[in-house]
């Protein structure tokens, strides 16, 4: 079990372009230091014993469902990788707050018949296009944060998480905010919807 705290943030495309350039070293940022940066290609599928989300979402609040039960298929350089996971999720002053139980799966076909089984359903499936690299920063030299440059079904959006439970969440979520400000981003603009909020209030 392990526990995140996140910021994401929408992109335009030349806000997408720049922190691109920047991550990938071709471009200079001062107070930041970046590691390897890998290239990702995620697949994930969601399923919950409800197929109303109006349901699902009292049950999550109930305690009678998590917020999140997923399967995610990763490929990184010809490598695919697949992992079950479940999550609780809470939402404070915009940053998430993740408690997740991860697991890697060696075959995804008998998890998805024990699913059906169960009787649970695929409710939401997204595809992930993502760049990642882990990053020091002078805003805190303690802090690791390990930032993300996404494209989610056509959305362009950069998700900075710390997974470091040994600091207190404040400072966590402060030094995230001036780890933003540092590539001329604006914390204020955090969208903590999920992103089945996100994809689906676009095709509504």
């Amino acid at each position: 079990m392990g526990r995140e705290i996140e910021l994401k943030i929408p992109l335009d495309a030349a806000e997408y372009d720049e922190l691109l350039c920047t991550i990938q070293g071709n471009k200079k940022l001062s107070g930041v230091s970046f590691g390897s940066v890998e290239h990702f290609l995620k697949s994930d599928t969601y399923f919950s014993k409800f197929a109303i989300e109006e349901e699902r979402r009292e049950a999550v609040k109930l305690g009678k469902e998590p917020k999140v039960i997923r399967i995610r298929s990763e490929e990184s350089e010809g490598q695919k990788k697949s992992y079950f996971c479940i999550k609780y999720k809470t939402i404070q002053n915009g940053v998430e707050f993740n408690s997740e139980n991860e697991t890697l799966v060696q075959d995804e076909a008998p998890l998805q018949l024990f699913m059906e089984v169960a009787g649970y359903k695929k409710y939401f499936e997204k595809n992930k296009d993502s760049f990642a690299v882990y990053c020091k920063s002078e805003v805190d030299s303690e802090v690791e944060f390990h930032l993300e440059l996404v494209m989610v079904n056509g959305h362009k959006y950069v998700e900075i998480e710390v997974t470091q439970s040994e600091l207190e969440p404040d400072r966590i979520g402060h030094a995230l905010e001036a780890f933003v400000r540092q590539f001329g981003l604006d914390p204020a603009k955090k969208d903590s919807r999920s992103w089945m909020e996100i994809i689906r209030g676009a095709e509504n």
